[in-house]
């Protein structure tokens, strides 16, 4: 009887391994246009991404890494705080974004976030220990004290929205203002789209392509990735790549528990809607109508509560930051901080 048990049960688990891989290998493959400028960038030397002064700040028993650009234009009219999104260092931001900040004249301080980039990696982490979105918050006011900058004006994408808008909630006299981007008050709202499925693809690249660690695979789940966030207006794929790939070569790589990490800090944070109700701080939300993980429903329900918020709704936009779209907000983003200044 034993024996015939541990058949059945050994032919069970066979059959869900045989699916498995099925299912992995049947990956759609990328575009032959995006496969194409992917093998063209592994083939390109890496560029130098870091400049201007870098560094590390302690944050209770964490290094967290900062790069701090600095305008040619003296005296510096402020400083802009990017904070990027899930599992992205701060090296993903593509240079759409802080060019013109700094042709506006504003320094920009980039962060990565614990357990990502350079910064410390979470080692000892369990669910009874785990940090929420307001630990990752006080990470970037230790690189602002540090620095000795008193206010920021915070642009953060996706979860670094998240985290933005608990530092507009919890430290208003820290900031000049808020934009949020690709983001969302309650990201587990019963009452909204949740992107399972997109998630469960998510799963199914890791898989196939993530789960060797190797250079050229973490590129290709990168890209893959972003192909699936584009939206209508592609990305940029040589950016994207030639970032993982230096990420890989040049700084620690990825901590393939960074999302269970960061998806938990999230869950335990809970929801903001009614929190946002009275915040203080001038706000932008920008997002897109083709976002495929953060449904427009997200932003239009959180940017409703805000008092006076300004409201960017991008057409075509997905979730991720492609040229084409960033150039359009980016125009309206500086002229909003120019009022709020």
């Amino acid at each position: 009887m034993i024996k015939k048990v541990s058949l059945l049960v050994g032919a069970i688990v066979f059959l869900l391994v045989v699916v498995c891989t099925i299912w992995v290998l049947t990956t759609p493959p990328l575009p032959k246009d995006i496969q194409k400028q992917l093998n063209l960038s592994l083939e390109k030397p890496l560029p130098e991404l870091i400049s201007g002064q870098s560094g590390y700040v302690r944050s209770g028993s964490l290094k967290i890494w900062y790069q701090l650009k600095s305008p040619e234009e003296i005296p510096i009219r402020g400083t802009v705080l990017l904070i990027n999104g899930m599992g992205s260092s701060s090296l993903y931001w593509p240079s759409e974004v802080y060019e013109p900040l700094l042709a506006a004249g504003y320094q920009v301080l980039l962060t990565d976030h614990r357990g990502c980039g350079a910064s410390s990696w979470v080692t000892n982490w369990t669910k009874e220990t785990a940090y929420d979105l307001s630990d990752m918050m006080r990470d970037n006011l230790a690189v602002m004290d540090s620095l000795g900058i008193k206010q920021v004006h915070v642009m953060g994408a996706s979860m670094g929205g998240m985290i933005a808008q608990e530092m507009a909630l919890q430290y208003p006299n820290r900031l000049k203002s808020l934009t949020s981007i690709m983001s969302s008050g309650f990201l587990e709202d019963p009452e909204l789209p949740q992107g399972k499925t997109f998630r469960y693809n998510m799963l199914r690249l890791f898989l196939r392509y993530g789960l060797s660690g190797s250079d050229e695979g973490m590129a290709k789940l990168m890209v893959s990735t972003y192909h699936s966030l584009q939206g209508q207006g592609g990305f940029d794929v040589e950016h994207i790549a030639h970032t993982t790939l230096y990420e890989q070569r040049h700084r620690q790589g990825f901590d393939h528990n960074l999302p269970v990490q960061q998806f938990t800090a999230i869950s335990l944070s809970g929801s903001r809607l009614e929190r946002l109700e009275d915040l203080k701080v001038p706000t932008m939300v920008i997002h897109g109508d083709r976002d495929p993980l953060l449904s427009i429903a997200q932003a239009k329900k959180y940017a409703a509560r805000i008092p006076g918020a300004k409201t960017l709704w991008v057409e075509g936009m997905g979730h991720a930051m492609a040229p084409v779209y960033v150039k359009e907000w980016m125009e309206h983003e500086v002229q909003f901080l120019e009022a709020n200044n």
